[in-house]
């Protein structure tokens, strides 16, 4: 009785439809999202535009020589020297172009090159690359002559400090070129305010220790002097300024 009740009322029910083989599940509609899509466009745009602007700033731009270790005044130029910078094309600044760098070693500094700085005619001549009325005068001297820590492109008063009495090279005590006395005494200036053009260091030194030579860029008047005293070793430096 129960089994035909349990019959009777399942087929009350309806049966779940059976989907065909042809259609198609549902699904939930997309949801679109405009702002993103935008911003997407938007960053492809500033791409293009700024790959566009380096192509164009390069197209405007030229290979010029820097400088990237020091050279002392009336020294040359090598390639040690020099680096390459990318500088404007209308650039206010005369640069030296990097394909003229091979003409270099033709010329010499008429200041102290320092590190950075962009070459420009300027800086350079051709020939001995010292002003006139200038020279080179090396002094060879122990550590407790000079100061510490003495660097290329300082100012120094040089002092004679031998014992006797020194000549600038004449025997009979006449004046130089300078129209003074050749004799100089203990204590006495050689040359003041004179530059450091370039510290060399002995074999066996450092600045602070052992034998040292000093180029230094001084007047053709003052050369006399300073060359008899130095062939001495008598000659005493003191610091006036550290830079150049």
């Amino acid at each position: 009785m129960k089994t035909r009740e349990r019959t009777a009322a399942a087929g009350g029910r309806s049966a779940a439809p059976v989907p065909q083989s042809g259609d198609r599940l549902p699904f939930a509609p997309r949801e679109r999202k405009p702002a993103l899509a935008a911003l997407a466009v938007l960053l492809i745009l500033a791409g293009a535009l700024g790959t566009a602007v380096l192509v164009l700033r390069a197209g405007n731009q030229v290979a010029a020589v820097q400088i990237s270790e020091r050279v002392p005044a009336g020294e040359g130029i090598s390639d040690r020297h020099v680096e390459q910078v990318m500088m404007p094309k209308d650039s206010d600044v005369p640069y030296i172009r990097w394909d003229l760098r091979g003409q270099l070693d033709e010329f010499y500094a008429t200041t102290d090159l320092v590190p950075g700085s962009v070459l420009v005619p300027e800086m350079i001549q051709e020939g001995k690359g010292l002003k006139d009325g200038q020279t080179v005068v090396g002094v060879t001297m122990e550590s407790g002559q000079m100061p510490g820590g003495l660097v290329d492109g300082a100012r120094v008063d040089a002092y004679f400090v031998g014992d006797d009495p020194s000549t600038s090279g004449s025997d009979d005590g006449s004046t130089d070129s300078s129209g003074t006395s050749g004799t100089v005494a203990k204590g006495e200036v050689l040359a003041e305010g004179v530059k450091v053009q370039r510290i060399v260091k002995g074999d066996e030194g450092t600045v602070t220790s052992g034998t040292v030579t000093v180029n230094l860029l001084v007047d053709k008047t003052q050369a006399g002097p300073l060359v008899a005293a130095a062939s001495e070793k008598e000659v005493g430096l003191t610091l006036v300024s550290s830079g150049s």
